[in-house]
């Protein structure tokens, strides 16, 4: 019995050898290292980009010609000659301006010429109404009426005298220019007719008394100042009825 023990000892232990061996090796084996992590794949560089092909010639057409300067795009003579520096006038279009004057340097002689006497003219005095129309280049187009009266009177020796009585009724046009903002220069052209009587004062009758009605001319220069927006003064010169006129002026 012991010899059978010994040899089923014997036979365990050659057997758990092996068993041994292969722990042993598989507690001392060392791990197997970890694989290094794989960079990120970079990304695929871009293609270059292909130069684009020449674009086709194109013919450059000829530039227009300049086009022609318009009736707006001209300076008057006015404007050049005469430059102003500012826009608004003391008289625009659609202002209604009055003046009233008296005049001097009638050209009527009032039979002062005879011998014997003395001639008295009065002042004439006039009345005239004018409305802006419309504008001109740098100035105004205005047109109104003109009425004046005029007496006077030649005394004889005696008593005797003769008496004379001018009214004149006229239309007138005038451009207008801005010398400044308070001064309004103009010049125009005036026609009217002109009552003229003649009457006699005297024991005996004279020839050449009488009344009658004729056409006046006129042609005048003058300027307005303006001392208050709408009040100044204004004078004339030329002849209508007389060679001078002053007097005031009211804008409305």
């Amino acid at each position: 019995m012991k010899s059978i023990f010994h040899m089923l000892l014997a036979g365990g232990l050659v057997a758990a050898l092996p068993l041994a061996g292969v722990r042993a090796q598989t507690s001392t084996r060392k791990p197997a290292p970890r694989p290094a992590p794989r960079p990120a794949a970079k990304p695929a560089a871009k293609p270059a980009a292909k130069p684009a092909a020449n674009p086709p010639v194109r013919t450059v057409p000829p530039p227009p010609p300049p086009p022609e300067p318009t009736a707006e795009a001209v300076p008057s003579l006015l404007e050049t000659v005469l430059p102003t520096t500012f826009t608004d006038g003391p008289f625009q279009a659609g202002n209604q301006v009055l003046n009233l004057g008296i005049g001097v340097g009638s050209g009527n002689n009032y039979r002062n010429k005879q011998t014997g006497g003395s001639a008295s003219v009065s002042p004439a005095v006039n009345l005239s109404y004018e409305r802006g129309l419309l504008p001109i280049g740098p100035g105004v187009l205005g047109a109104g009426v003109i009425i004046g009266y005029q007496g006077a009177s030649y005394n004889l020796s005696g008593g005797e005298r003769w008496k004379y009585t001018d009214v004149l009724l006229g239309i007138r046009g005038a451009f207008h220019y801005p010398v400044l903002p308070e001064f309004d220069a103009y010049a125009g052209l005036g026609v009217g007719l002109r009552y003229s009587r003649e009457a006699y004062e005297g024991s005996t009758s004279a020839p050449g008394a009488g009344s009658g009605v004729k056409l006046a001319p006129g042609i005048f220069v003058g300027g307005r100042y303006f001392v208050l927006p709408n009040l100044g003064v204004f004078a004339e010169l030329g002849y209508d009825q007389t060679y001078l006129k002053v007097g005031l002026t009211g804008k409305f």
